[in-house]
């Protein structure tokens, strides 16, 4: 791929074809995973326009599929600031808790729980969803995804711990 990469530095369309067939669904997953499907697919394919454009600018070719998380993970983020559609869920007030007994094979209780849980992943802030989606989603270990956001790995482990206190709140509820 390294070799694709170097083309396609060389503005060579059909290189870069090759690099999105490689790295497009793993990169539509963690837009996906941090934004939802809708606006994740927007967030990748821009960050691909994105990516096309500076390719000229990056100095080390093999570093390409961390340099591309990179500018997802900034698209999302930027996405993440100007949604306004749906105001967050706020995670200090109680969440509905299910009613019926846990033992109910009921398919609405686990509707009512992944609404919640969705409802408080919304709440996250954008680099705590990143964190989660790269290093869960995505498989990165913690110094992988700290790389990708451009933070010190404590400070991914900050953010990471914060993201799954908030999540865990939601789960004690149900």
């Amino acid at each position: 791929m390294h070799e694709a990469v170097r083309e396609a530095q060389q503005g060579r369309a059909q290189a870069f074809e090759l690099l999105v067939e490689r790295y497009g669904a793993s990169m539509l997953r963690i837009a996906s995973g941090i934004l939802g499907p809708d606006d994740g697919r927007d967030a990748a394919q821009e960050a691909f326009v994105h990516a096309w454009r500076e390719l000229p600018r990056l100095r080390e070719p093999d570093r390409f599929e961390p340099w591309l998380r990179r500018i997802v993970v900034n698209q999302c983020r930027k996405a993440l600031r100007g949604r306004r559609r749906r105001p967050a869920l706020s995670l200090d007030r109680p969440l509905a808790v299910v009613t019926e007994p846990a033992t109910t094979t009921d398919f609405r209780d686990a509707v009512h729980a992944r609404e919640a849980l969705d409802g408080a992943f919304e709440a996250l802030s954008a680099d705590q969803r990143a964190v989660v989606v790269l290093h869960y989603g995505a498989g990165l270990s913690l110094r992988e995804a700290a790389e990708t956001m451009e933070v010190a790995v404590g400070t991914a482990k900050s953010r990471l711990n914060a993201a799954l206190s908030r999540l865990r709140k939601v789960v004690e509820v149900q």
